[in-house]
């Protein structure tokens, strides 16, 4: 007879430990990648690689050619623009400055203490001509580099100064029709038309021309700030795609040489040190140039444009002078429109900390120091002795003290320019080759990568 074993008698299916069917679904998935052959994981391996490769390659030649793109900008359109704008400024004051003076020539006044003496030319305006011819030049060579970006406001200029000329041609002619002119009292016709050359130059031409300057100066910000950007920008994604790429070349070598007993692979050993040594240029280039573009319109462009500004408003205060000379009805507004140019000249010059710009505060005091000098002499009623301080070129003469102040104000503004120039090579130079150094060595990488894994894809097959 055979025994039967009641159900609640029969042994149970063994019960897992708590706790342990989570860690068998993690062995299980974790099975399946071990199940993952070796042909098809080195597949995937070098597949990663180089898709981080192609990625760096495309990141680094088309973050190149658009930061080398930005600094251009800046550098060959953006800034000798305003640079333009600025010489055009400073031409046209410098224009109406030469145009007050020729007021002044003519011989001098008759000497009560003897009368029978001959007159003495005490100036004769052909150095403020010159110089007036000058500055139309330079005028016109502006206006000839601003004609392309600005043709409609560089129109309305042209038309402007065609009055202009035809106001200060007015004077001339007065001036220089005049019979035995007397200095510092030219006839009405001249103090009239130039008059209403200043006034137009004051309403109209300068003006317009703040106008420009200020459109340009703010694309000049614009564009530095966009290169800038671009490089950090390009450099924070060059970096992380690097990093990356080298740590999944590294992990890679691990791999190999824990699942298949490789000491090192050469060839990938061989791309992860061009992918370091180009992580490290390219990111360094880009950071280097992002410096250099803030340096160059910080230490090179902002200080030359606000000496710019600091030239316009000398020659102001020197055409204000002159005219104080001669119109004796104006003088109290001349007077006061002459310290306002001296006040701006003084705040702009106290921007700049340098030995270089403390000695050209230096002159533009000295400068100062002749004109009260001027004005008294001239309040005592020696009108002949006013025009030698105005004209002459002794030291404490006004024109002399001015020239002197204007050289050394140039070779500051010139030294600014060089700063602006030295930085904007430097960037270029930092950025220059890298696009194509890129696309060399990641494209070795590549072949190296594909090198490497071939061999062990065979032996695996």
């Amino acid at each position: 007879m055979t025994a039967t074993i009641p159900a609640s008698a029969a042994p149970a299916a063994p019960t897992p430990p708590a706790g342990r069917g989570a860690s068998a679904a993690a062995r299980t998935r974790a099975g399946r990648l071990r199940a993952v052959g070796p042909v098809p994981r080195l597949r995937l391996q070098a597949g990663a690689a180089l898709l981080l490769l192609a990625a760096l390659l495309v990141t680094a030649v088309l973050g190149f050619a658009d930061t080398v793109a930005r600094v251009h900008q800046l550098t060959a359109v953006s800034e000798p623009r305003a640079a333009a704008a600025g010489r055009l400024y400073q031409a046209l004051a410098d224009l109406d400055a030469q145009r007050a003076k020729s007021l002044v020539m003519g011989y001098s006044a008759p000497d009560p203490a003897d009368p029978t003496a001959a007159p003495v030319l005490v100036d004769d305006g052909v150095l403020a001509a010159l110089t007036a011819q000058a500055d139309q030049r330079d005028a016109s060579a502006a206006l000839a580099q601003l004609a392309a970006a600005e043709p409609e406001q560089v129109q309305g200029l042209l038309n402007a100064l065609n009055l202009y000329d035809f106001w200060t041609g007015t004077e001339e002619y007065f001036v220089g029709t005049q019979a035995d002119p007397v200095v510092g009292h030219p006839v009405a016709g001249a103090v009239d038309n130039y008059a209403q050359a200043d006034a137009l130059l004051g309403s109209q031409l300068l003006p317009a021309v703040d106008a420009l300057l200020g459109d340009a100066d703010r694309q000049v910000s614009q564009d530095r700030a966009a290169a800038h950007d671009a490089a950090l920008a390009y450099a924070g994604v060059l970096g992380g795609l690097g990093v990356a790429t080298v740590l999944v070349l590294l992990w890679w070598q691990r791999d190999l040489m824990v699942r298949h007993n490789r000491v090192f692979n050469r060839p990938l050993v061989a791309a992860t040190v061009c992918v370091a040594a180009l992580l490290v240029g390219t990111t360094s280039a880009l950071l280097g140039a992002a410096g250099e573009v803030d340096s160059a319109v910080s230490a090179g462009y902002t200080p030359y444009a606000r000496l710019s500004q600091a030239s316009v408003a000398a020659a102001d205060a020197e055409a204000r002078q002159s005219r104080w000379v001669v119109d004796v009805d104006y003088r109290s507004a001349l007077a006061a429109d002459f310290q306002g140019d001296a006040a701006r000249v003084k705040q702009l010059l106290a921007a700049d900390t340098s030995p270089a710009a403390a000695v050209v505060r230096q002159r533009f005091d000295a400068y100062l120091t002749s004109d009260t000098g001027l004005r008294q002499v001239a309040e005592s009623g020696d009108v002949n002795g006013a025009a030698l301080r105005l004209t002459g070129v002794g030291r404490d003469d006004a024109a002399f003290s001015y020239y002197d102040f204007s050289v050394h104000l140039g070779a500051l503004a010139a030294a600014d320019a060089a700063a602006f120039s030295a930085h904007a090579s430097a960037a270029a130079d930092d950025l220059s080759g890298w696009a194509a150094v890129s696309a060399a060595g990641l494209g070795v990488a590549m072949l190296l990568v594909l090198t490497g894994v071939r061999p062990r894809l065979r032996e695996f097959a």
